[in-house]
């Protein structure tokens, strides 16, 4: 009777110190990944803080990958969004931030991602291109989407 009382006790332990079947906790920057990779559009556009801008992006997407690279339809030029590049997260010392990516240009772009719903949060400051039309795009951006 012993031997059956300490046998169920240690494969009740086993069995309640495993996750999900047993398996490794998933990756937290492969499950962000997985998350972010998919066609976004637009729901708003806040402009310096208060300005808003959802009507001039409107017609824009983002389509973002596993393999880390994106494009975008219907963005202007110049302004925040090339027509496609990559990112990846950003880094905090030796640790991945999840929350934060770094496009291959350079910019840095807080992001707040679920199943359904995209927040970014960057500014943009063109200084290559000078006049007029830089001076309405640059500043910080709220982009709120949906996922497609």
């Amino acid at each position: 009777m012993k031997k059956i009382t300490i046998i169920t006790i240690i494969a009740a332990s086993l069995l309640g110190a495993c996750k999900d079947g047993g398996g490794t906790d998933p990756d937290p920057a492969q499950a962000q990944l997985e998350k972010l990779s998919k066609t976004w559009t637009t729901t708003s556009v806040t402009f310096g803080g208060s300005e808003d801008r959802t009507a001039d992006w409107s017609a824009f997407t983002l389509t973002a990958t596993a393999a880390k690279t994106y494009t975008t339809t219907s963005a202007f030029s110049p302004g925040p969004w090339p027509a496609s590049g990559s990112f990846d997260f950003a880094m905090n010392g030796d640790q991945v931030d999840i929350n934060k990516v770094v496009r291959n240009d350079g910019m840095e772009i807080g992001i707040t991602v679920t199943e359904t719903d995209l927040t970014m949060t960057f500014t943009y400051d063109d200084a290559a291109h000078s006049g007029g039309r830089t001076e309405i795009v640059n500043g910080q951006y709220v982009f709120k989407m949906k996922a497609k």
